[in-house]
């Protein structure tokens, strides 16, 4: 069975197998075109039709893969076309000088943890999603701005956090440190001294009127100030979602607060 690369004329037979992947439908029709756009979507075909696909994303400057969007046609499963496309996405980032690709996996999802764990994969880490609802808050905001003119929390150095833009977790480290302060997306409550609350905050790529926030850490008391401007922040902006990605166990009640599920990161040295 050959793996390449997808064409535009694959779309709807993939969206046809893709629409009950999950109880609530399926997010590949809103990023198979950005998908195409950055290259290295992967599918397998049988008879001339696609059964399979996944992509691959390169962030070179951290040599790793994220691996994604890996759907088999149900018609198809258990075949190893999986395994497969896999195997195919880390070939292809050895050639970019990758050297360690990730995946994220729900928890729920035992079948795609044991696939994972069969390709070697181990949990990295455990990461939690929630939804908060945008809203105006009538209060002074203490929230603050990293930047390169003020100390830096130092936190941050040396830094082995993730953060996330468009569902990839992506390496805090000084080239994407550097461009996230630049734009103004690292927040933070407290002083130099005692820093209580930290996130970043990016748009989504993929999702129209939608923000992601990442929470690095945090006290009760920083979490609940974060929260509380990333909504009127939210409103402010016209954003219909903020999404919230954190490995923090538990967030500080809030009445337009609301706990998604968790995920596994997946990482393997290839």
């Amino acid at each position: 069975m050959i793996v390449k690369k997808a064409s535009a004329s694959d779309k709807d037979k993939v969206l046809e197998f893709c629409q009950k992947t999950f109880s609530w439908g399926d997010y590949i029709s809103n990023v198979w075109d950005y998908w195409m756009k950055e290259g290295d979507l992967l599918t397998i075909h049988e008879k001339g039709s696609p059964i399979a696909i996944c992509h691959a994303s390169f962030n070179k400057e951290g040599k790793q893969v994220w691996i994604e969007g890996i759907r088999v046609n149900p018609l198809f499963r258990r075949r190893g076309y999986a395994s497969l496309l896999i195997r195919k996405a880390e070939n292809l980032a050895r050639q970019n000088d990758c050297t360690t690709a990730y995946m994220l996996i729900a928890s729920s999802n035992v079948k795609s943890i044991n696939l994972a764990r069969k390709l070697n994969y181990k949990k990295y880490e455990n990461w939690n999603f929630y939804s908060l609802i945008p809203k105006k808050i009538d209060q002074k905001q203490k929230i603050k701005f990293v930047n390169y003119e003020e100390k830096l929390p130092s936190v941050l150095f040396p830094s082995n956090f993730f953060f996330v833009k468009s569902w990839r977790w992506l390496p805090l480290d000084d080239f994407s440190m550097s461009s996230l302060i630049k734009e103004k997306r690292i927040i933070y409550f407290g002083n130099d001294n005692n820093i209580e609350g930290l996130a970043i905050l990016t748009d989504s790529e993929h999702f129209n009127d939608t923000i992601l926030i990442t929470i690095i850490f945090g006290s009760i008391n920083g979490l609940k100030e974060i929260l509380s401007y990333v909504q009127n922040f939210g409103h402010q902006e016209k954003y219909k979602r903020i999404q919230i990605l954190t490995k923090l166990k538990y967030l500080p009640e809030n009445e337009n607060l609301e706990y998604q599920f968790s995920f596994y990161l997946m990482k393997q040295k290839i």
